[in-house]
């Protein structure tokens, strides 16, 4: 019978073996383990194979963020030094598996990407992780060995707002199942707005893969900046409407350029430009040059957006 129970990673928990020189505990390494246990419980992680994604760095950040707003955090610190505690491992990438071992510390975010294929948990402790009492004996455990009280406040803060915010996820994603109506949206906002806002963005930017459909560009850094927005066809103002059809990702540009009505798409999913920009200045080339260019599209077709919702952005918001 295997020793690794749940006693045996109670005492790995509380013995991370992390930085102290500043006078209290380093809070990188609690911090990722806080978020792989929220991507488990959003069923993100489903196996055990821990990537470096979008999902992976933002949640990290949403957690720092609320703690240490005016410091930087890089996930990928945590990310490649958390092996030294005996029950995370990192596969490394081909051509990196004789090297991988004599390399103590990393010199960019990036090589995080250039050498690991992706992390992973011994499997005892993987499938406790699966259950929800576990899950929340672990966090309690890293929450109250590693941070001091105002913190531990935050941070329960931040994990019942991603709980609100993946039962309205979910919420959305049966909604979806119905037919389309943007002015009787089939959700009453009973969320608050905050929990509402967290939803709505991790849903669309998950189906849209943090890419923008108009351009796919898909940047999103380490360090946890995005290009990509998560965007309202119509918008939330007018009919109070988060329905995923009504939902599309977008870069800055686009995102701005769709809310000025400078770009629209048509019933074909092609991009429409307005007349009023010139093909004759270099400058709005970068518009001008999507015209009739197919959007990226969600996998799943019954998450398109809704034809009636685009039919209202280019009557209402499209500049003919």
């Amino acid at each position: 019978m295997s020793e690794k129970n749940s006693d045996y990673y109670i005492k790995k928990f509380a013995h991370l073996r992390i930085d102290r020189s500043h006078g209290r505990p380093a809070p990188h390494k609690p911090i990722l383990l806080l978020t792989i246990i929220e991507l488990i419980e959003r069923g993100v992680i489903s196996k055990n194979e821990i990537e470096l994604t979008p999902d992976v760095v933002s949640t990290f950040l949403s957690y720092w963020n609320t703690l240490y707003p005016d410091q930087k955090g890089i996930v990928a610190l945590p990310f490649f030094h958390l092996k030294s505690d005996g029950f995370w491992y990192l596969l490394p990438n081909a051509g990196y598996e004789k090297s991988f071992n004599l390399i103590r510390h990393i010199k960019s975010s990036y090589q995080i990407r250039d050498m690991v294929k992706h992390a992973y948990l011994d499997s005892e402790l993987f499938n406790l992780l699966l259950l929800d009492k576990n899950r929340t004996l672990f966090r309690r455990l890293i929450i109250d060995n590693y941070f001091e009280y105002d913190e531990r406040k935050k941070l329960v803060q931040t994990i019942n707002l991603c709980r609100d915010a993946m039962k309205y996820e979910h919420m959305l994603i049966a909604e979806a199942s119905v037919p389309y109506n943007a002015k009787k949206p089939k959700i009453k906002i009973r969320f608050r707005e905050k929990v509402r806002e967290v939803g709505f963005r991790h849903v669309i930017m998950s189906i849209y893969n943090y890419t923008c459909s108009v351009c796919n560009m898909r940047i999103l850094t380490l360090e946890g900046a995005s290009v990509v927005d998560a965007a309202h066809i119509i918008p939330f103002s007018v009919f109070a409407n988060d329905d995923i059809r009504n939902g599309i990702a977008l870069c800055k540009l686009h995102h701005w350029s769709f809310d000025e009505g400078l770009i629209s798409i048509d019933d074909n999913y092609r991009v429409i430009v307005t007349p009023l920009i010139s093909s004759q200045r270099p400058t709005e080339w970068l518009l001008t040059d999507l015209m009739n260019k197919q959007i990226m599209l969600p996998q799943n077709e019954t998450l398109y957006p809704a034809q009636e919702a685009l039919h209202y952005h280019r009557e209402n918001k499209f500049i003919r």
